[in-house]
């Protein structure tokens, strides 16, 4: 392994360790606060929305741009909103309404600035790993990214308990300077698009982009089994509900059950970053996607707190098989010159499938309560995979070659 990609994985795993502490603060600050499921789903929708709408145009600028300097432009305003966060969550102490409003706000800035990340994030690391071992370094860079998703929970679960809400804001903005300063670290990758910037041609390049997700049709399949497996299986939004009201559970409780996922991730991503799935790979995809499923709904149906955990932790694993072969898909089909662009196309699967998904979970709950709507989500990812597997022979018949 290079001095780059040692650098790069220390920017991931930094960045994800202070996002993920972020989100796990905010759910439990907000779900305390409110007392409403709702109040998860719209965290989860102010970040969707910019990321989603953006997405086309973000990765467009991404493809003009030196990439270094998009991802320090994404992390850096990462950093000053995480700041104002922690100052406004202690000076608005007393006024709950306007201290909502605040949090809200700063989600959706976070999601304005972080559609650009993704693409930066993508055509800066294939740029500088080996074309002939994309399905490896694919594997290690989804790691680095789940084994940030152990640490910030917990973390963030254990911050909570000992220093507060507010105080434990501060340790995110710590992360997030350790991984602006990795992203200095890393090589700048000029920009393929040399011509003036035009409306037209951004349009056209932008229309490219869709166009080949369309015609690709393992790419496409692949992503939307992805999308529909965690927009309506994913529970992980409502995890402070379940911690607070059904398995009873105080905030370090909370913040294991919210590693539990990307701990059985990060031990399966370990084992196919040396033993990829080349062989019958979309079989395998679709197999483990409806493994999810079936977790799902026995994590609905659990009320003891060490089998919910141990449920999690087997989602994360079969989740981990989705990741990481939709990853290497995604490097493999795509050429270098279109690789901001297609990426920002799957972006706004990811965003939908995780934050679109969150405000699903949320507004389900609501209205369905919270063990339904988990059961509904888990039996409609059973249904997609069983869909796919009918209609989606060319991913189902899909072996990698990379």
């Amino acid at each position: 392994m290079n001095t780059d990609v040692r650098w790069f994985l220390s920017f991931r795993f930094f960045t994800t360790v202070a996002m993920q502490m972020k989100i796990t603060i905010l759910s439990y600050f907000l779900y305390k606060l409110s007392g409403e499921a709702i109040a998860l789903g719209m965290l989860g929708l102010y970040e969707a929305l910019p990321r989603i709408l953006l997405a086309l145009p973000a990765g467009y600028q991404v493809e003009r741009m030196e990439k270094r300097k998009a991802l320090a432009i994404v992390v850096g305003s990462y950093f000053i909103l995480t700041l104002l966060l922690y100052l406004a969550m202690n000076y608005f102490q007393s006024n709950p309404d306007i201290l909502t409003e605040v949090v809200y706000i700063s989600v959706f800035l976070m999601g304005v600035i972080g559609s650009m990340g993704m693409g930066a994030s993508v055509a800066l690391f294939s740029a500088i790993i080996p074309k002939d071992r994309m399905a490896q370094y694919s594997a290690m860079s989804s790691n680095a990214w789940q084994i940030g998703a152990i640490v910030g929970p917990i973390l963030g679960g254990y911050l909570i308990k000992f220093s507060g809400s507010e105080n434990a804001f501060l340790v995110v903005v710590f992360f997030l300077f350790i991984a602006l300063l990795s992203i200095l670290k890393l090589p700048k990758i000029e920009s393929q698009l040399q011509n003036n910037f035009s409306i037209i041609d951004s349009i056209q390049k932008m229309k490219e982009g869709l166009i080949y997700v369309k015609d690709n049709k393992v790419m496409l399949w692949a992503i939307s089994l992805d999308l529909f497996a965690v927009l309506f299986g994913g529970c992980i939004a409502l995890l402070p509900i379940f911690a607070k009201d059904i398995l009873i559970v105080d905030s370090d409780g909370y913040g294991h059950l919210r590693a539990a996922m990307p701990l059985g991730a990060a031990i399966t991503m370990l084992f196919l970053a040396r033993n990829p799935i080349r062989k019958d790979t979309g079989k395998w995809l679709m197999i483990f996607v409806g493994l999810f499923g079936l977790a799902t709904l026995c994590f609905a149906l659990s009320r003891s707190f060490y089998l919910s955990l141990f449920i999690l932790f087997l989602m994360g694993a079969f989740d981990a098989v989705s990741v990481v072969i939709r990853g290497a898909i995604l490097m493999l089909e795509t050429p270098d010159h279109m690789r901001a662009r297609v990426t920002s196309v799957n972006s706004i699967f990811i965003s939908s499938s995780n934050e679109i998904g969150a405000f699903e979970s949320g507004f389900a709950a609501q209205m369905l309560g919270t063990v339904r709507s988990v059961l509904f989500g888990g039996s409609m990812t059973l249904l997609f995979v069983t869909i796919a597997w009918n209609k989606a022979k060319v991913l189902r018949n899909y072996s990698m070659k990379g």
